[in-house]
């Protein structure tokens, strides 16, 4: 089982099992395919992402858009972040969420199919 707190494993465990024929509920229990060694200065960008993730356009039939750059460069603002390391946060931030939209837009397709 992924490393989580005991209290959102057990809620999961719990939804899992209240909803057998759900698989996105399973592969939340699942193990990561492969070790990730996370470096400290990750943290600052995980920590917006997850801040951020909700800013942004949801279509009503699906899909998702970018983290919009007014958001980002608002959150850059807040945290202090200019010059130099505002690009970098930038880009950075923005080949995060690329990466998401491509496994969200991969799991809405596959429940597409399965329907």
């Amino acid at each position: 089982m992924r490393q989580g707190t005991a209290a959102t494993d057990a809620w999961v465990a719990e939804i899992a099992a209240e909803y057998p024929d759900e698989e996105w509920i399973e592969t939340a229990l699942d193990e990561p395919d492969e070790e990730v060694e996370l470096e400290p200065w990750f943290d600052l960008y995980f920590r917006a992402w997850d801040s951020l993730r909700h800013d942004r356009f949801f279509g009503a039939f699906g899909g998702e858009s970018p983290i919009s750059y007014q958001a980002l460069s608002r959150y850059a603002r807040d945290h202090d972040i200019a010059g130099d390391n505002h690009e970098i946060f930038v880009t950075f931030m923005s080949a995060i969420d690329a990466e998401y939209l491509s496994i969200a837009a991969e799991r809405q397709k596959q429940r597409s199919q399965h329907r």
